[in-house]
């Protein structure tokens, strides 16, 4: 009898360790099957730019494409994730005086009133944001050049959005666009 009691005993502890592995598995296998599965770039059209400033804006899907698109002064690149537009990000010259509210005032998902970064460069909510670029051939030509990001979806946190305008600005800043 004593044989029976230890057998059932094991089949117990097994049954256990099986129950509570598969319960450890669950949440992976729940991000890996509702995740991204395209491979996040590592740059905008050209424009390198952090993976991580990007992925933390970036909607769940299965493929990700690139638009780039000019018109005048301004360049934008567009991201589609699964052929939906998901991300905008553009820079265009204004007049050398120009601040941060009135770049909001005309781009979309970002607002004059959304929240600004102690320095005054940037204006940002979880929807969009405007940000004052480093650019000496700007600066030569009297102007000002300002890069906007903009989200179509409801997925973006404001910090996200202030941690992709700072890089994203930084970047076209030392990249060919303001190159001499």
């Amino acid at each position: 009898m004593k044989k029976i009691h230890n057998a059932a005993r094991l089949r117990a502890r097994a049954t256990l360790a099986l129950v509570t592995a598969m319960t450890a598995l669950l949440p992976i296998a729940a991000c890996a099957s509702s995740g991204k599965r395209y491979t996040v770039p590592d740059s905008l059209c050209g424009i390198k730019v952090p993976r991580s400033a990007l992925e933390a804006v970036l909607p769940n899907g299965d493929e990700l494409t690139e638009h780039p698109e000019s018109s005048g002064s301004t360049k934008r690149c567009r991201i589609h994730v699964d052929g939906d537009s998901a991300l905008s990000v553009s820079t265009e010259h204004w007049e050398s005086e120009t601040t941060a509210s009135d770049v909001a005032q005309s781009a979309l998902g970002v607002d004059p009133q959304d929240q600004q970064s102690d320095d005054g460069r940037y204006i940002y909510s979880s929807t969009g944001a405007v940000g004052k670029v480093d650019c000496a051939q700007a600066d030569e030509a009297n102007e000002s050049l300002w890069a906007s990001v903009r989200v179509t979806h409801d997925d973006a946190k404001d910090a996200d959005m202030l941690k992709l305008i700072t890089a994203y600005a930084g970047a076209v800043g030392s990249s060919h666009v303001c190159s001499r």
